[in-house]
């Protein structure tokens, strides 16, 4: 796993992003731009998840801090509960599940194969209209797209396709999701689908919101407040 300080000002509260498959740090970033996080709250990001772990210096920098936020998309929804990381205050998860690949609770497995087989420019550019719902919305995405190559995105896919076979579940790494934001446009982690993964937990559903939901918040401010 890779991780990047965005914020660091030794503050009292932490969050920590973890990011959805083949990004990087520029959607953080871009979020930053939108509407930085409130002053006193450090940010790390998170993506890239051919290691698993959180790198053990990150684990132990945040056992400074009083208060751990967790805020995670897409695949990194799992992502973060296979981290090893041990203490949450609190939690959201925004269009994804803990069983990612899964005909109830995920992403159907035939449409998760298909994905990685076919992965090309092509079909990366067709990914990121569907995932933005729409051209206008890929546009508007632009800023935040990764500095990432076809090949390294799909060994990433690869090794989370891997672990995931392996283990079936993310296991019980000690804390729970406070809540999840369900996409009622997602067109990858169906909102049918999330409904039936998230049981028993908070949930918002957001009707016009597509796979990348980060254009329904006008910075970090919106997305905190999610959080139920």
């Amino acid at each position: 796993m890779k991780c990047e300080w965005i914020v660091r000002h030794g503050g009292r509260d932490v969050v920590l992003f973890f990011n959805g498959w083949g990004m990087d740090s520029r959607i953080v970033r871009w979020l930053q731009q939108q509407g930085p996080l409130p002053g006193g709250v450090d940010l790390l990001s998170c993506h890239d998840y051919r290691e698993p772990l959180l790198p053990l210096r990150h684990r132990q920098q945040l056992e400074a801090y009083e208060h751990v936020t967790v805020v995670s998309w897409s695949l990194g929804v799992a992502a973060a509960q296979q981290s090893g990381l041990e203490r949450v205050d609190l939690a959201v998860a925004f269009n994804g599940t803990l069983q990612p690949v899964s005909r109830e609770r995920g992403i159907l497995p035939e449409v998760f194969q298909a994905t990685l087989d076919n992965w090309s420019e092509e079909n990366r550019e067709r990914f990121l209209r569907r995932i933005c719902g729409s051209r206008q919305q890929r546009a508007l995405f632009q800023p935040a797209l990764p500095d990432r190559g076809i090949d390294d995105q799909k060994e990433e896919l690869q090794a989370l396709q891997q672990r995931l076979s392996e283990n079936g579940t993310t296991g019980d790494p000690g804390w729970e999701y406070t809540c999840a934001v369900i996409g009622g446009k997602d067109m990858i982690f169906l909102p049918a689908a999330q409904k039936a993964a998230w049981e028993g937990v908070r949930v918002q559903v957001k009707p016009s919101m597509p796979h990348v939901p980060w254009f329904a918040f006008r910075g970090w401010g919106e997305v905190l407040a999610c959080i139920c």
